[in-house]
């Protein structure tokens, strides 16, 4: 296919897709927002809150989740921002956003444990099960929320807008379980932490390229 026929695809496409008005999607983005953090926040507390993140120095505590909160939102703006003329994010930034989370995530933590050793001492036995689900678990409802939010909006490229979505949510959900857990142990990181994040997405790549394509009325 030439970029010309791309092109009249998509204008096509666009032409004949209905879209959300601007107040309406504003208002859906809101409401995204507080009702993924009353989600995460409830299960934070419900399993114990910061009492369970206890047993690592403060400085670590602090830095750690600092350090989660920048790179999630630095993944979200990049994930859900738009470009030049309100036009959707490109796929290298998409692309970017999706492997580049959990690889700045990973190091982040791999520097921390390098500077004190003496962080993956505190239950070095456990695998990561916990973080895991409970990553997941956060980042469903927001993920799902923002592909329904942005559902047939995208003609360019939904699998990498699903998957940016994926990582980005997985991020945010994982400041919270980065608040909780006292386990910094770099294969618990790794499975716990960073893997959720992976599939996520991966779930959202899957996903995105089903919900988020923008197809005219009349095809299927």
């Amino acid at each position: 296919m030439t970029t010309r026929d791309l092109k009249a695809r998509v204008l096509e496409a666009a032409h004949g897709a209905p879209s959300a008005t601007r107040g309406t999607s504003r208002v859906q983005a809101w409401l995204v927002l507080p009702s993924s953090v009353i989600v995460a926040a409830s299960l934070f507390f419900a399993l114990g809150g910061v009492q369970n993140g206890q047993g690592r120095p403060m400085w670590f505590y602090l830095a750690s989740s600092l350090g989660w909160g920048a790179v999630a939102a630095l993944s979200t703006w990049g994930a859900l921002g738009r470009g030049a003329s309100a036009t959707w994010r490109t796929r290298s930034i998409l692309v970017a956003v999706a492997i580049g989370t959990p690889a700045v995530l990973f190091a982040m933590m791999f520097a921390f444990a390098t500077a004190d050793p003496e962080l993956t001492q505190v239950h070095p036995e456990r695998l990561g099960l916990k973080c895991l689900g409970l990553t997941v678990a956060a980042a469903t409802f927001p993920l799902l929320s923002l592909l329904a939010v942005r559902r047939g909006s995208d003609p360019v490229h939904p699998a990498a807008t699903g998957a940016a979505l994926g990582a980005a949510c997985g991020a945010s959900a994982g400041v919270m379980v980065e608040m909780w857990c006292p386990v910094s142990e770099l294969r618990h990181v790794a499975f716990g932490h960073i893997a959720p994040i992976v599939l996520l997405a991966l779930v959202g790549a899957a996903l995105g390229s089903r919900v988020l394509g923008m197809r005219a009325r009349g095809r299927r």
